[in-house]
């Protein structure tokens, strides 16, 4: 066991030249004594944490490794430290730049080993810090959604790692991990499929089409289920893997064209919600029917509010997340339909309220308001609304229907209105 060290600059340039000689056919041993020499690396400041040179199957592998290793010591938390990684680099430089028959090292990139960028996703490039923060991210994906991204080999950086791993609207969702995991990782054999990085139906045409959705759709919270019936029917060669529920679900959204998402999101959303809303599905298929609804109708609304106006956005990297929230107008339990117009794109307070029946839609698509909203000034916020017409999809097909805003309004709005 070795006691874990950070390189100081001087560490990192004497690796970086290591790394440029042997890129260029150089043959000569990985330079081992600048693990210890207090010239080029100094002790960790995250405590005392052990190391020891071993054999990794995979990333995933170390990168459960090195977490029990960080956890051990009592660090709970993601571990990142300016020159750490590229000391375990070099700590590892055998499992991460083996040597063929010939001694011959290729250590390709300089950032598989280097952690040196601004950009957050190039630092995820690095081949242990990498695996580690996903590990990380994820929770150790529990559920298969990190088999594809950690199942090679620990020096390879393949396809999933860089078309996968570097949009960060794709990374926050974990049901699209898990469904590139379902199509294009073979669990008998702990590897990629073959022909996984096919530029038609392969992976990259996956991460192409997921981020290619318009930022209204928004991708972290939907199941795998909810990515595989999306999906175009070129992609269907690959589900083999795939339940005979998620099958026969495409088939019926398939029917009888496919949704053109090159167009309006909610229209193409909603032609697929039209097809699926009388058959009996199982709990998965209603998930899908869920997350779909509530993508539908966030994008029908542009993200806003339809009775305060507000649209709060938090926009981090390529990922856009909407505070509004999708609300039915009937609700599910007394018949209503996962359909957008019978959904409104609600704050969550208002959201809380339009349920209770405190506030609801009248026939001149005008806010009303029960009488005890007014009987409490902590109300005084949404008494304000009163009268107030709300926002509509451009589309009219989209609008609320009126007969659903009028069961709203007899049944939980109730009969304690002004």
């Amino acid at each position: 066991m070795a006691l874990l060290r950070r390189f100081n600059e001087s560490g990192i340039a004497e690796f970086a030249d290591y790394l440029r000689r042997i890129a260029q056919g150089g043959a000569e041993s990985p330079p081992n004594a600048l693990l210890e020499d207090p010239r080029y690396s100094l002790p960790s400041e995250l405590g005392t944490v052990h190391v020891a040179r071993r054999h990794f199957a995979d990333r995933g592998t170390f990168a459960r490794y090195i977490d029990e290793r960080f956890r051990e010591a009592g660090l709970v938390g993601t571990v990142d430290e300016p020159g750490l990684w590229e000391w375990l680099s070099l700590f590892y430089f055998d499992a991460v730049c083996p040597a063929d028959a010939r001694r011959r090292r290729r250590p390709g990139a300089m950032n598989r080993h280097l952690v040196n960028s601004a950009f957050a996703r190039r630092r995820n490039r690095h081949l242990l810090r990498g695996p580690y923060m996903l590990h990380r991210r994820h929770e150790g994906g529990a559920d298969g959604e990190l088999d594809l991204l950690l199942g090679y080999p620990l020096h390879v950086h393949g396809v999933a790692a860089t078309h996968l791993a570097e949009r960060s609207r794709l990374l926050a969702s974990r049901g699209v991990l898990l469904a590139a995991s379902r199509l294009y990782f073979d669990p008998s054999t702990k590897q990629p499929r073959r022909g996984y990085a096919d530029e038609f139906n392969g992976l990259r045409a996956f991460c192409r089409f997921l981020n290619n959705l318009p930022e209204s759709f928004d991708l972290a919270p939907v199941a795998a289920d909810t990515v595989l019936a999306l999906l175009p029917s070129s992609f269907d060669a690959w589900l083999d893997g795939a339940s005979e529920q998620t099958h026969d679900f495409r088939q019926v959204m398939r029917t009888p064209t496919e949704p053109d998402f090159d167009g309006p999101m909610a229209s193409a959303l909603d032609s697929l919600l039209q097809r699926v809303q009388d058959r009996a599905l199982a709990s998965a298929q209603r998930r899908v029917r869920s997350d779909l609804f509530r993508a539908g109708v966030v994008s029908a609304y542009d993200g806003r509010c339809t009775a305060s106006g507000l649209g709060l956005t938090h926009t981090a990297g390529d990922t856009a997340r909407f505070e509004v929230e999708a609300a039915h107008i009937v609700p599910v339990a007394e018949g209503g339909k996962d359909t957008i117009t019978n959904g409104l794109a609600l704050a969550r307070t208002v959201h809380w309220a339009f349920d209770l029946g405190m506030v609801w839609v009248d026939e001149r698509m005008r806010l009303a308001v029960a009488k005890e909203v007014l009987r409490d000034q902590r109300n005084a916020w949404l008494a304000q609304l009163r009268g107030r017409p709300i926002a509509l999809p451009a589309d009219v097909r989209l609008r609320p229907h009126p007969a659903a805003l009028r069961w709203h309004a007899r049944h939980v709005g109730g009969m304690d209105r002004v």
